[in-house]
């Protein structure tokens, strides 16, 4: 088992503070013993698409859990809700998570979702080569962090210079496909089932990072889930049987369906979704963690700022114990 050993600074605790919350339960999630876990999610879409599988075919039930979604507005106030346990468990994107336990957050990574990134770079109508991206208005989401780091890594390799690029913070990928249509950007990542809507507005996809980078880990606050173990396996291991359950091709039609009704898209744009998804491995087969998803985020990030990373571990971000029986 590879454990995060670190203790939660009481300064660092507060930073993360309580936060303005789309939901807000008022049951016994966060007691000890309690089988009801408040779980921070982002806006419909991919990244919660295994989640949405997992309730959806009561996999939580089976491991003992009951689930309550809290809806937040940005992946940094994701994490901060976890870290300071205003949500028992999340579903995060991995560069926050590191940013987060290097700040000194008790929040642990406890399986992989996207492995590898779901997002792809999109030019907006017009835009038919990465190389007019040059000295546009372009959005990855935030202005900084992974996403951005990723997007800026991407250009870089294929040659265009990204000094003059202007950075637009856009959170959904719905709101980013709105955006290129006005013209407000002229590059975004977007991430299923939305980059088939901008292709269908005339976008036109221009690149895609095919390795391991940890994308959407399953993560947990530390002190809630050493005093509900039983409560944090079953909300790991039943978005682990939805992972399993959406790489049996015997299920595409019910994990396409799934996708369609979360998201509230038609069925052609959640079957691309699949169909981009499950044959390039972008979900982990059974939320298995590779330790190079996490180190590929720290390289890329000191590729394009020149960060030292020497230091970094991935493993100590990572608990595997609740995918184990």
């Amino acid at each position: 088992m590879t454990t995060r050993r670190n203790i939660l600074a009481t300064a660092a605790l507060a930073l993360v503070v309580s936060l303005p919350l789309a939901a807000c339960s008022t049951s016994d999630e966060g007691t000890p013993g309690s089988n009801t876990v408040s779980v921070a999610v982002l806006g419909p879409g991919s990244l919660q698409w295994l989640h949405a599988i997992a309730k959806d075919q009561g996999f939580y039930e089976d491991h003992g859990v009951t689930i309550e979604d809290i809806q937040v507005q940005n992946s940094g106030a994701l994490v901060q809700a976890v870290a300071s346990g205003s949500a028992n468990a999340g579903i995060a994107l991995g560069d926050n998570v590191i940013k987060a336990v290097d700040e000194g957050a008790d929040v642990r990574i406890t399986g992989a979702l996207i492995q590898k990134p779901a997002l792809r770079l999109y030019g907006a109508p017009g835009v038919d080569d990465v190389a007019d991206l040059a000295g546009t208005e372009v959005t990855a989401g935030a202005t900084e962090g992974g996403t951005y780091e990723l997007m800026l890594y991407m250009l870089q390799e294929a040659g265009v210079d990204t000094s003059g690029l202007t950075p637009v913070a856009i959170a959904n990928s719905s709101d980013r496909v709105v955006a290129m249509q006005n013209d407000q950007v002229q590059g975004a990542l977007l991430i299923p089932p939305f980059d088939t809507l901008a292709e269908d507005a005339g976008a036109n996809m221009l690149g895609w990072y095919d390795e391991y980078w940890l994308e959407t880990p399953a993560v947990v606050n530390g002190p809630w889930a050493d005093e509900n173990p039983e409560a944090a396996r079953g909300f790991t291991q039943g978005l682990a049987d939805a992972a399993k359950f959406f790489h049996d091709e015997a299920n595409a039609a019910e994990v396409v369906r799934v996708l369609q009704e979360y998201a509230n898209v038609d069925e052609a744009a959640a079957q691309a979704a699949y169909d981009f998804i499950r044959p390039n491995e972008i979900f982990s087969p059974d939320l298995s963690i590779e330790e190079a998803g996490l180190t590929k985020i720290a390289e890329i990030s000191a590729a394009v700022s020149g960060k030292d990373i020497s230091g970094f571990n991935p493993a100590d971000y990572i608990d595997d114990s609740y995918l184990k029986e």
